[in-house]
C-alpha cells in the first residue's frame, strides 16, 4: 500500500510543487473514465474524511489499481487539538476526531497496491495533531513544500535563474542568465507566478525568441515582495517621489494597503532588531545576526543591504507613525492610499529623526 500527504510549509506554500509531485505519483495512471480512480474535495459539505477511506479500502472494479486523491485535508486537520489549543467543536457531518482516528486505523488493510494521496496545496499542516500523527503510524509518507526557495534580493540568483531558464525552454524562449536573474527579481520566488510571466512574456516577444532584460521590465509584472523591498528601499534613502511611485505600483497590481502597511512595518522591524544587534556586540555578518534574531539568515542578508543604506531614524516616532496609520486604515477614516501616502511622506522626511538618534 502507499499513502501521501503533500502540504504546504509552516511559513508559505508551492502549490506548483505540489502538483508537480502529485502527478509523479499518478504518472502512468489512466484519470480519464477510470473507474479505480476517484477525487474528493474535503471542504465539500458532506464529503467525509471516512468517506475518502472507505473509497480507498474498496476493491478495484475489474481489478486493477485502486487510486483515491483527496484535497483541502486542512478541512479534516481543524478537528483536532493542538497543543496549547482547543479542540473544534465538530459538526454533523464531518463526525468527532475519534472517529477521524477510527477510520485513518483501518487503513493498516489497505490493499498493497492501493494508492491514496491526502492533498492539501494552500495550508500547512500541524505534524504535531493526532490526525497526522495517526496517519504515520499506518505508513503515511508526510511532506511539505515551501514557496520561498530563493530571495529575490539575496543576490544569490543561481537556483533561480536554472529554473527560470529550464521552464522556458517549454514556451520555446531562450534566456540567458542576466535576463533570467531579472526576471527573477521581478517575478519573485513563487513557480507557478514564474510559469504564468513566462507564458506572457512568450507572448510579447514570440515563439523561439530570445528576450530581453527591457522585455523582462516591459512585460513581467514585479510581484509583491520585490516591490515592497523597493518601496522600503527608497523610504530609507529619503528619495519620496521615489517611494511614492513605487507605492502607485504595487497598488496598480492589486496590493492591499493593510498588507503593504504591514510588510513594511515588519521591514523597518527587522532594520531596528538588526542594527540593535550589532550595537549590543553581535558580529557584523548574517550568520551570527541570524542566529541571535531566529531569522533565516537570507533574510537577514536582505536587511544587512537595507539597514546601511537607510537614514538614520527615531524608532518610536516610527512606531507611533506606523500604528496611526494602522488605526486610520482599520476605522477607514482616511483613504487607504492617502494613508498610507502619509506615512511615507513622515518616513522619507522624518524631520525630526536626525536630532534624536537612530533606530
Amino acid at each position: 500500500m502507499a499513502i501521501y500527504l503533500l502540504h504546504g510549509d509552516s511559513r508559505s506554500t508551492d502549490a506548483y510543487l505540489i502538483k508537480e509531485r502529485q502527478d509523479s505519483l499518478l504518472k502512468g495512471i489512466d484519470r480519464e473514465g477510470n473507474l479505480n480512480y476517484q477525487v474528493f474535495d474535503l471542504s465539500e459539505t458532506g464529503t467525509t474524511f471516512q468517506e475518502v477511506v472507505a473509497s480507498a479500502l474498496t476493491i478495484p472494479f475489474l481489478g486493477g489499481q485502486r487510486v483515491v486523491v483527496a484535497r483541502n485535508v486542512k478541512t479534516v486537520e481543524k478537528f483536532f487539538k493542538r497543543p496549547g489549543g482547543e479542540e473544534e467543536e465538530p459538526d454533523k457531518v464531518s463526525g468527532s476526531a475519534d472517529s477521524i482516528l477510527r477510520s485513518i486505523e483501518q487503513l493498516n488493510n489497505l490493499p498493497d497496491d492501493a494508492l491514496l494521496i491526502l492533498v492539501d496545496s494552500d495550508e500547512h499542516l500541524d505534524g504535531r495533531t493526532a490526525f497526522i500523527k495517526g496517519l504515520k503510524k499506518v505508513g503515511c509518507v508526510v511532506e511539505s513544500f515551501k514557496a520561498m526557495w530563493f530571495d529575490p534580493a539575496s543576490g544569490d540568483m543561481r537556483q533561480a535563474a536554472e529554473f527560470i531558464q529550464k521552464e522556458a525552454g517549454k514556451f520555446k524562449l531562450r534566456m540567458d542568465n542576466k535576463t533570467a536573474v531579472k526576471f527573477a527579481e521581478r517575478a519573485g520566488a513563487d513557480r507557478n507566478t514564474i510559469v504564468r510571466e513566462l507564458e506572457k512574456l512568450a507572448l510579447y516577444v514570440g515563439e523561439g525568441k530570445s528576450p530581453t532584460v527591457n522585455d523582462v521590465v516591459e512585460s513581467v509584472t514585479e510581484s509583491y515582495e520585490a516591490g515592497i523591498f523597493h518601496l522600503v528601499d527608497v523610504i530609507g534613502q529619503g528619495r519620496i517621489s521615489e517611494a511614492m511611485k513605487a507605492l502607485d505600483d504595487l497598488m496598480d497590481h492589486g496590493a492591499a494597503p493593510p498588507y503593504i502597511l504591514a510588510m513594511i512595518a515588519r521591514q523597518i522591524r527587522l532594520i531596528a532588531r538588526t542594527r540593535e544587534a550589532i550595537d549590543s556586540g553581535v558580529q557584523r555578518n548574517q550568520g551570527a545576526i541570524a542566529k541571535a534574531l531566529g531569522e533565516a539568515p537570507f533574510v537577514i542578508g536582505k536587511v544587512l543591504k537595507q539597514a546601511g543604506s537607510f537614514r538614520q531614524f527615531y524608532y518610536p516616532e516610527v512606531l507611533e507613525y506606523l500604528m496611526e496609520t494602522d488605526v486610520r486604515l482599520k476605522r477607514s477614516t482616511m483613504p487607504g492610499k492617502l494613508a498610507l501616502e502619509t506615512l511615507i511622506a513622515r518616513l522619507a522626511g522624518s524631520e525630526g529623526s536626525q536630532r534624536r538618534g537612530y533606530f
